[in-house]
């Protein structure tokens, strides 16, 4: 099925013209321009959420190849086209992803510096995102897989608060060797395969010795993007450094590309002789996830918490691919819708938690005493995040966790400790702002407002909803 106006270059574009416009306001830090930048960002991910919710109206949800495909002509010699495609997985990824930005810009209303600079790089690394998730041929998808670190770059330099300054060449290093390596990887495969799509990436047949670079260059690329030793120290530093919470949302969906990327490349049948390097990876994976666990458990930094809590579950879905089962796949991709948004709205009223607190000077202990609609919007969230029946996420990650089990019963059981670990954690971080303060300098004129209140209950009910049918709002 083609694309009818093409839709898909349009939810693309729509991102893109948007940092245009914040680009193009008055250079000035007053209170107005950043009120402008603000109205024109949400205006602008509002718009595109409604194109998507008409994309969905539109594909058969039922049918697991690429569909509404746009073809563009880019080189005649060699014959190099850009193609987009969209399923249901995909587009419930892209999906989430504005729903988490979204809910990240509103976290960010009443902030002051460099707003117009924030939001145009947010605008810009979401249409990159989009232009990603919807590629498909593997020249446009590393064009997008590598053009989304520019603005990621320049909102972690200016909003991320990382203070060391080799944390951030690390980082670009790190991702700058992986582009080179994937980029080398890509032209392999088309120059043996001979098709650029992405769904015959898993059925081509590579010789011996090529096949051990192209999987494993592949495979580098792609999980030197997710908090995994060796990559972890230097993500774990920029990530929980961050208290911006639309610059940590940001950083915190870099992983899904990774996740992502397995999910398009990986082939139906894994060749025999990369399960012995499956097995050490998937080893060192989920001693990583019971380290950070640990880690995050003992710490007390509430945005360590979070990446904590983060980290685990983005190892699980990891984790879930490799089993390369097609229900698992599903299950992944709708945990994932809920997961991402559970992430940015746990981050975004966390850290205004922090924000009062800082104003206040003292460690609340009873802050969620006294404020009821941000404690009532936290207790969801710290109940839904720890897998609670919510949401879709609660049956889907049940349905993971037990063909991991079946596949391996000991990685099995440490996930679940890892994932018990991580809920400890955030009720832990719950109880302390739930145990009543006679000291507490916070009260009433704390709580958060009333419109924010009401747009944090359309997401409550979003995640209600989605238990039921994850897909309701197309049924």
């Amino acid at each position: 099925m083609n694309s009818p106006f093409a839709l898909l270059s349009l939810i693309v574009a729509v991102p893109f013209l948007g940092m245009l416009f914040v680009f193009s306001s008055k250079n000035t830090e007053d209170i107005q321009s950043g009120r402008n930048a603000f109205n024109v960002c949400v205006f602008t991910i509002v718009s595109n959420i409604i194109l998507i919710w008409r994309i969905f109206m539109i594909i058969n949800e039922k049918s697991p190849s690429l569909q509404l495909m746009e073809k563009f002509d880019w080189l005649s010699v060699p014959n190099i086209n850009i193609v987009l495609g969209v399923d249901v997985f995909s587009l419930l990824l892209i999906l989430a992803v504005h729903i988490a930005i979204l809910i990240g810009v509103l976290g960010v209303r009443s902030n002051t510096y460099r707003t117009k600079s924030l939001l145009a790089f947010t605008l810009l690394f979401l249409s990159m995102m989009t232009g990603f998730l919807v590629a498909a041929d593997i020249f446009s998808f590393y064009i997008f897989f590598e053009a989304m670190l520019f603005p990621l770059f320049m909102i972690i330099g200016m909003f991320g608060e990382v203070r060391k300054l080799e944390l951030i060449n690390r980082f670009f290093l790190y991702n700058f060797i992986g582009a080179i390596i994937l980029f080398s990887a890509t032209l392999l495969l088309f120059y043996h395969g001979g098709s650029m799509m992405l769904a015959d990436i898993g059925k081509l047949r590579l010789g011996d010795p090529l096949k051990y670079y192209v999987w494993g260059a592949i495979c580098l690329s792609f999980i030197s993007r997710v908090p995994i030793w060796p990559f972890h120290y230097w993500i774990s530093s920029i990530n929980s450094g961050i208290r911006n919470p639309l610059a940590f949302i940001i950083t915190a969906l870099l992983p899904l590309t990774s996740i992502y990327g397995f999910i398009r490349f990986l082939p139906a049948k894994l060749p025999l002789e990369l399960n012995v390097y499956i097995m050490y990876g998937e080893i060192i994976a989920v001693v990583t996830m019971l380290f950070i666990a640990l880690i995050g458990f003992i710490n007390r930094d509430y945005q360590y918490k979070i990446f904590s809590y983060v980290t685990v579950y983005y190892i699980l879905y990891l984790l879930g691919i490799f089993v390369n089962d097609k229900l698992v796949k599903t299950s992944i991709s709708y945990s994932l819708f809920g997961f991402l948004i559970i992430m940015a709205s746990l981050e975004t009223v966390s850290s205004y938690i922090y924000h009062k607190e800082q104003e206040a000077q003292c460690l609340s202990n009873g802050f969620l005493c006294r404020v009821k609609r941000l404690s009532f919007v936290y207790s969801f969230l710290t109940i839904a995040a720890v897998g609670m029946p919510v949401s879709a996420v609660f049956i889907n990650n049940f349905l993971i966790l037990s063909w991991l089990l079946s596949f391996n019963v000991k990685m099995g059981v440490l996930l679940i400790l890892s994932l018990a670990f991580v809920g400890v954690t955030l009720l832990q971080e719950l109880l302390r702002l739930k145990q009543d303060n006679k000291e507490c300098r916070l009260g009433k004129n704390d709580d958060i407002s009333k419109a924010f209140f009401t747009f944090m209950m359309f997401v409550i009910f979003v995640f209600l909803m989605s238990f039921v049918n994850t897909l309701w709002f197309v049924s």
